[in-house]
């Protein structure tokens, strides 16, 4: 209910603007004929709100009568829509109702790519065959329940796919107060024992409690700081090799299509 609420405030707080042509005919066809706005005129606007934030890509929405600005910030990429009449900015996902698409994150996961050379993974989980010639690289949060939905299925794909290996970057988002601790025990635990540090990442997944272990350093720190650079910011997120994202908790026929070496 409260998704419906906020997805119904979201289409109504858009200042509904109608373009004329010559001799107040209208506009013909798609109304983005009669509305433009420069990448200029964009960064002013955002930079009202946020002196730090750069503007990547204008274009026009899913939704009629909004434009579609894809920012960037020190903590990462993302997604606003500005009304035509350009006095209302809009903060939320566009849902397509039928199928229940999200088309926000659709664009994001287009848009948004990873070089994964950039990728240190000196501080994961390793599922599956570390020698393997498919790789995952997943940003994870040890009390995310869409991250323990995903790691169900990516121990039935490395069990199924001995050429898979499943880097886990463990960070804890703000949102969730042990994670920090559980992450850092977890990543500690990897350093001596990784399949015993599984176990521990599934038992937190399972809420079972686990053993507080200190490395003299915050290892999920890293790995967070690393996500950010990157502009991921949500948990589950998955990088496949190519440099390609997805984000959420995705079924296996999906991923599968982005495992080739």
């Amino acid at each position: 209910m409260k998704a419906i609420i906020t997805l119904f405030l979201m289409f109504f707080s858009v200042s509904l603007s109608y373009g004329f042509g010559k001799d107040g005919q209208g506009c013909v066809g798609e109304c983005s004929a009669c509305h433009k706005i420069t990448k200029d005129e964009a960064v002013n606007i955002l930079k009202k709100l946020d002196p730090s934030v750069t503007v990547e890509k204008i274009g026009n929405s899913p939704v009629g009568g909004l434009y579609e600005i894809i920012f960037k910030k020190e903590t990462g990429q993302g997604i606003i829509y500005l009304d035509f009449a350009k006095k209302h900015i809009i903060l939320g996902k566009v849902i397509e109702l039928e199928g229940r698409k999200d088309l926000t994150q659709e664009r994001m996961e287009k848009e948004q790519k990873v070089d994964v050379k950039k990728l240190d993974t000196k501080n994961t989980v390793i599922m599956g065959n570390p020698k393997g010639k498919k790789k995952i690289y997943v940003f994870d949060d040890p009390e995310c329940p869409f991250c323990k939905k995903l790691h169900h299925t990516l121990t039935e794909l490395v069990e199924e796919d001995k050429e898979l290996a499943v880097y886990i970057l463990l960070f804890g988002l703000d949102i969730h107060p042990d994670a920090k601790w559980k992450a850092d025990s977890i990543l500690c635990m990897a350093k001596k024992n990784m399949p015993e540090a599984v176990k521990m990442l599934e038992d937190s997944f399972n809420n079972k409690e686990i053993k507080k272990i200190e490395c003299g350093e915050s290892l999920s720190e890293f790995n967070k700081n690393l996500a950010r650079k990157l502009g991921i910011g949500a948990t589950p997120t998955m990088v496949f090799k190519s440099g390609k994202i997805l984000m959420g908790a995705r079924s296996k026929e999906e991923i599968k299509k982005y495992l080739n070496p």
